[in-house]
């Protein structure tokens, strides 16, 4: 072959390699999204790199399936709006310093305006995992959507009319993003990474975008005449009183989050509460009747017991395909149930309505745990568990709250008066109360503490931990720290 043909031939093998580069370069070599419903949308962001797998080459893989946090968030939103990373010489907040690796990103998010932090608290809490709710305000304000526009449209979604977040998701919806699941929305369950990717490209690219369907309002009966109005009488009783836990708490003129602000109550405001719809508690303060948002009040009744009616979940920790720790033949599932389930039947039987997470050998996921508290209105969470160490030496009881809850003081309220009587009425010892990076605490936004009771693996905490007596003890001292809590 002359020399002119061996470089002819050369070259072409050099355009054929650049080539099959270039082709492979518009597919995401994600091992784990092939066939999934959102592999177009995912290849679509990974190509104009707003998104990135984890591991190398053929073994990479996306976890479509895994939740988003809101520093992940930032960070995509950033790209994908065609922003750069801001160096950061002075953090905004406390939790995301200058060497956290989402530092620009969060930076860049709250400049554009994409994100709001939590500045009372100087806290992005980058962390979090990001709810199908907030992502819908995440998207509608970082895309400039109408919302406006789709205000006088029917609500598309059933579970959605009194959501907080029920303006962006109708925003959504008629914008083409979202189509919801069988008639929902459901906005206070964790969205995945899928989820995210294919909300986000339909807001990048038309491509992506559904046509929304008509939605039918419910019909009206026909107009009667109205009677002469008469004033509405105020009310004259309340079933409860309500401490307002956080500062800059807005009382509004209706049960929602967009009406007029009335009142703005500071932590430790005293409301007389009339009603409670869901959420949202009829409240008095300073002669005023208004509105307020129940998870920043903490509720006490006026009747004889300040645990009557009110809301608490009960969580018995692990269950199912997942025992926990485990020590001839004890098992944490197993405990923890036998514990939760006296804990409910004392706090019932002083007036409480109490809620559990599992009543059986059930395994209800993490998130499922929090959803389950957020979507049956829960005032109060309590989780119950015990300990195992490598070590026999380690023992005793300790209580975790968790200071990324919005209610973290009110938790940490909680925990001191739980752990008190831990180690008063079963002589366990003494590890104090910690603040703890547990997912059902820490996902919460009403007061929630995890209760740990003792060490599997400490000879004189099994044999609490293993008795029916013990038990017994271990869920009146629950009890009695949670009444201990609302007579504060």
């Amino acid at each position: 072959m002359s020399k002119g043909l061996r470089l002819l031939a050369f070259l072409f093998a050099f355009l054929g390699m650049i080539s099959f580069s270039l082709n492979n370069a518009q597919a995401a070599s994600f091992s784990d999204v092939s066939n999934h419903w959102a592999q177009k949308e995912i290849e679509f962001l990974y190509n104009k790199g707003v998104i990135s797998g984890y591991g190398d080459g053929s073994k990479a893989v996306f976890n479509p399936e895994n939740t988003v946090t809101r520093a992940q968030a930032a960070k995509m939103i950033v790209l994908a709006k065609g922003k750069k990373e801001v160096k950061v010489t002075r953090a905004s907040f406390g939790d995301v310093s200058t060497g956290h690796w989402a530092s620009g990103w969060v930076e860049s998010a709250i400049k554009e305006g994409y994100f709001n932090g939590y500045e009372k608290e100087n806290k992005f809490y980058p962390d979090r995992v990001l709810t199908r709710a907030q992502m819908s305000k995440v998207i509608a304000h970082a895309f400039n959507m109408n919302a406006e526009a789709a205000s006088s449209k029917p609500a598309p979604f059933a579970d959605s009319k009194t959501s907080w977040a029920a303006s962006y998701i109708k925003t959504l919806y008629y914008a083409g993003v979202t189509t919801g699941s069988n008639g929902q929305f459901k906005p206070e369950t964790n969205i995945n990474r899928g989820q995210f990717a294919t909300f986000l490209s339909r807001a990048l690219s038309e491509q992506f975008r559904v046509t929304p369907k008509p939605v039918e309002e419910a019909p009206t009966a026909p107009a009667k005449p109205a009677p002469t109005p008469t004033p509405e009488p105020a009310p004259t009783t309340y079933m409860a009183t309500g401490k307002a836990t956080v500062s800059a708490l807005n009382m509004r003129s209706q049960a929602n989050s967009s009406s007029t602000i009335l009142a703005r109550l500071n932590r430790g405001d005293q409301v007389k509460v009339y009603s409670i719809s869901g959420y949202w508690a009829k409240v008095n303060f300073n002669g005023k009747v208004g509105y307020i948002h129940k998870t920043y009040l903490k509720l006490k009744s006026t009747s004889t017991s300040p645990l009557k009616d009110r809301l608490i979940v009960v969580d018995a920790g692990h269950g199912g395909k997942d025992p926990g720790a485990v020590k001839n033949g004890a098992q944490e599932k197993i405990v923890a149930l036998e514990v939760a389930k006296r804990v409910q039947t004392k706090l019932q039987n002083d007036g409480a309505k109490v809620l559990m997470t599992r009543v059986s050998d059930t395994y209800p996921t993490l998130s499922d745990r929090v959803n389950f508290a957020k979507s049956h209105y829960g005032e109060l969470f309590i989780s119950i568990h015990f300990n195992a160490a490598g070590s026999s030496a380690a023992k005793g009881a300790e209580t975790f709250y968790n200071s990324d809850n919005v209610n973290s003081v009110e938790s940490k309220e909680l925990a001191v008066e739980i752990q008190k009587q831990l180690v008063s009425m079963t002589n366990m010892y003494d590890r104090g109360v910690k603040d703890g990076n547990f997912h059902v605490i820490r996902e919460q936004s009403m007061p929630s503490v995890l209760v740990e009771l003792g060490f599997i693996t400490n000879a004189d905490d099994y044999k609490k931990l293993t008795s029916p007596y013990y038990w017994n003890l271990y869920a009146e001292a629950v009890y009695r720290g949670t009444k201990a809590y609302y007579s504060r």
